[in-house]
């Protein structure tokens, strides 16, 4: 998998998520780290979207979804090209 910038990497996992996660889910981690989602794409309520907002994305995952939704997300951002803490 190529280098894919930090908003393409959370928008990518969210549309996986959205075929077996409820939306509303999805919306609360989303919003626990000051994230909107519009259409297929993630944006930052704070300008542009960094690899700390995917740190904070997968921590939010953790917290909300469990540890195999986590796992499934940091393995994808890692391979990605993620730098946040979690993947370095």
């Amino acid at each position: 998998m190529p280098f894919l910038p930090p908003d393409v990497r959370i928008s990518r996992h969210v549309e996986k998520l959205l075929g077996y996660i409820k939306e509303s889910k999805i919306d609360e981690v989303l919003d626990r780290c000051g994230l909107v989602r519009d259409g297929t794409s993630v944006h930052s309520r704070n300008g542009f979207i960094t690899d700390e907002n995917c740190y904070e994305y997968k921590q939010a995952v953790k917290v909300i979804l469990g540890e195999t939704a986590y796992s499934f997300a940091k393995v994808n951002f890692l391979l990605a090209g993620c730098k946040c803490p979690d993947c370095r």
